[in-house]
């Protein structure tokens, strides 16, 4: 046996919790009751994601492992038939309860595999919340969870994360009777890697909408035979088409950013005042395939968005790439996965059937006028929120190839849409960064954005998020108002949030 293969029997002998960690030898049964909640509900977001994943992939029934009084799950009927699986009061109660679910009695720990409909297997979302800590061996569980994952797209799974509610020096036994250890996360990601389960995401999620705090590990499996390890071919093309008006401090960062990542561009500039096009000239042949002025026949007093969006919309038929992006300036976007490019992101996308790709959008602010222009934007500002209106929610604006006309100027840009379209499951990020400085927003906003709209786009309810703006605006924001942005904690900490767009109401309050 190699130390590789020793390591993991070790780990897997402690499913891969700290050495002298001691767990519970004899948990209690664990007796669901809604008059315990006292109107609070734990894991608020789980449910949720599964029904978003059971959306996406297409799916009639979500699975639900451990589904207590099923009270969270019962929730997504009749949007989804549900199946629950528990043993003991639990389920009896269930039963009694709730008529038009799928009731199993089955104990993970005693009863072996689980055996159900392979059709409906294969049109599942399986939910798993706060249920192996309670196993005094979770193999059985594990095993189930990869065979349901032989047909199921997706499965979520939720458990306490130790070191957060319990702090790191904690060595067992869980204080909670019914639990028999704990997992930290890192603890958590290597069990499910040694149990070969296709583990797609890892991270918190909120422990209850009381307090908020995210102390709960989320995971999300993929189907076993989900393609993961693949290399994009080098005849893969994804062409941004990035509209422009005066963003000569930042276009040259923009565009090298996107060629850093493979990707062309084929920039639509609106007549700008400032050097944006000319600075934009010097890429031409080196990433920047195309460069024009629009209208063709000269400026226009106003900014004519839907003319702009149907001239991109005219691109994307006569342009020969697999991909196209609708684009800012202003914008930066990534994949899912960190450290993968937008192009093979792209890539991995199609790969798994899907030609459509929806964002999360998170917007930046300045907290200072120290913006260098010319400079690294997404380097320099780190302060962020959550978008802050129902259209920012709406990001539809990357898609594949379809051959066929598709619709964007309808939406405003938010949504592009075509026959067959299929949205991938989980959201891209989009990192906006529409103002820069104090002097900045005064120029874009008040002179250059404000005196400028379409009257008949504003009449029918575009261009509204500047309305409060008003001369003596302040745009500077203070730090503590918003998030800091840390790439390695952003990704864990907002998983759903990021992945769906769940949750990210609270934090606008």
């Amino acid at each position: 046996m190699t130390t590789a293969e020793e390591n993991i029997s070790t780990g897997r002998a402690a499913f891969f919790i700290k050495p002298g960690y001691t767990p519970r030898a004899a948990p209690e049964y664990f007796h669901d009751t809604l008059a315990d909640t006292c109107g609070v509900t734990h894991q608020p977001d789980a449910y949720p994601l599964a029904a978003h994943l059971a959306a996406y992939y297409g799916c009639r029934h979500i699975i639900d492992i451990g589904c207590g009084l099923a009270h969270k799950l019962v929730e997504l009927h009749p949007r989804f038939d549900v199946i629950g699986i528990d043993f003991g009061d639990n389920l009896r109660g269930c039963r009694e309860r709730y008529p038009f679910g799928h009731w199993i009695e089955w104990d993970l720990e005693r009863d072996g595999q689980l055996e159900l409909d392979p059709a409906i297997v294969a049109s599942s979302i399986v939910v798993c919340s706060d249920v192996i800590e309670h196993l005094v061996d979770p193999s059985g569980l594990l095993a189930n969870l990869r065979a349901l994952l032989e047909r199921a797209p997706a499965a979520v799974l939720t458990t306490p994360e130790r070191d957060l509610v319990r702090g790191s020096s904690h060595f067992g036994p869980p204080q909670n009777p019914g639990h028999v250890r704990e997992w930290n996360l890192a603890e958590l990601e290597a069990l499910l890697r040694a149990e070969r389960l296709n583990l797609n995401f890892i991270g918190l999620t909120m422990d209850n909408d009381h307090d908020r705090q995210k102390r709960t590990t989320l995971a999300v499996l993929e189907r076993n035979d989900a393609a993961v390890d693949h290399v994009t071919p080098a005849g893969f093309r994804v062409v941004a088409l990035m509209t422009a008006y005066n963003e000569e401090d930042i276009i040259a960062a923009s565009l090298r950013r996107l060629f850093a990542q493979g990707i062309e561009v084929y920039l639509l500039d609106n007549w700008s005042s400032d050097s944006t096009f000319e600075m934009a000239e010097q890429f031409l042949g080196r990433g920047l395939i195309g460069l024009e002025r629009f209208p063709a026949g000269g400026a226009s007093r106003s900014y004519d968005w839907r003319e702009l969006l149907r001239r991109v919309e005219e691109l994307s038929r006569t342009i020969e790439a697999d991909w196209f992006i609708h684009h800012d300036v202003d914008e930066v976007r990534e994949p899912p996965w960190p450290g993968v490019s937008l192009r093979d992101g792209l890539y991995r996308v199609e790969r798994e059937g899907f030609n459509c790709v929806d964002h999360i959008l998170i917007n930046f602010h300045p907290v200072d006028d120290d913006f260098p222009p010319g400079s690294d934007f997404e380097s320099y500002f780190k302060h962020f929120e959550f978008g802050q209106t129902p259209p920012d929610y709406i990001q539809i604006k990357a898609w594949k190839n379809p051959g066929q006309s598709i619709s964007l100027a309808a939406s405003g840009g938010h949504e592009v849409r075509f026959d067959g379209r299929r949205v991938y499951p989980y959201k891209f990020l989009l990192k906006h960064y529409a103002i820069r400085s104090q002097r900045h927003g005064e120029k874009k906003v008040l002179r250059e954005r404000k005196p400028r709209w379409n009257a008949g786009e504003k009449s029918i309810g575009w261009h509204t998020h500047y309305d409060v703006v008003r001369p003596g605006h302040n745009f500077l924001r203070r730090p503590h108002t918003l998030e800091l942005f840390d790439r390695e904690s952003f990704y864990r900490t907002y998983l759903v949030e990021r992945l769906s767009g769940i949750g990210c109401a609270w934090k606008q309050k």
